[in-house]
């Protein structure tokens, strides 16, 4: 365990996704990260919770939980976002092309691009039956 780690349990329903997006707002806050960091940490947590809610549970996650890790240590602010959802890893899936013609893009991936082109790094894995989103900020002068 983490010295500094906090752990929040939302229902896997859409009107709990903000209540994941203060808890991690504050915490990356009390971690040391500027405003635009803060930010950034709050939109790739509310569209991960968002495709939970939408493409694991269908809208249908009222029974469902999402557990959500924060934790900072060693220059790292790291999120790590838990769902019992069927296994899916995002970072498999293809980036899609922003430089395409409007008429060519699909309309998926774009929320995992830009997780990516928010978070310094992002992993994922499948621990003990559950899918394991991890999002790392660095914190400043680190």
């Amino acid at each position: 365990m983490y010295a500094n780690e906090t752990h929040l349990r939302i229902a896997a329903v859409p009107h709990q996704v903000p209540v994941a997006c203060r808890f991690v707002a504050e915490a990356a806050g009390r971690a040391g990260l500027d405003e635009h960091a803060v930010y950034h940490c709050q939109l790739a947590v509310d569209e991960a919770c968002t495709n939970i809610v939408e493409h694991a549970y269908q809208m249908q996650g009222e029974h469902q939980i999402i557990d959500i890790v924060c934790q900072t240590a060693a220059g790292r602010f790291t999120i790590i976002i838990l769902d019992d959802g069927p296994a899916f890893d995002p970072l498999s899936q293809p980036d899609p092309n922003p430089n395409a013609p409007l008429e060519e893009r699909t309309g998926g991936g774009w929320g995992i691009h830009f997780i990516k082109k928010l978070m310094d790094e992002v992993s994922y894995s499948r621990e003990r039956g559950r899918n394991r989103l991890t999002l790392v900020k660095r914190l400043p002068g680190s």
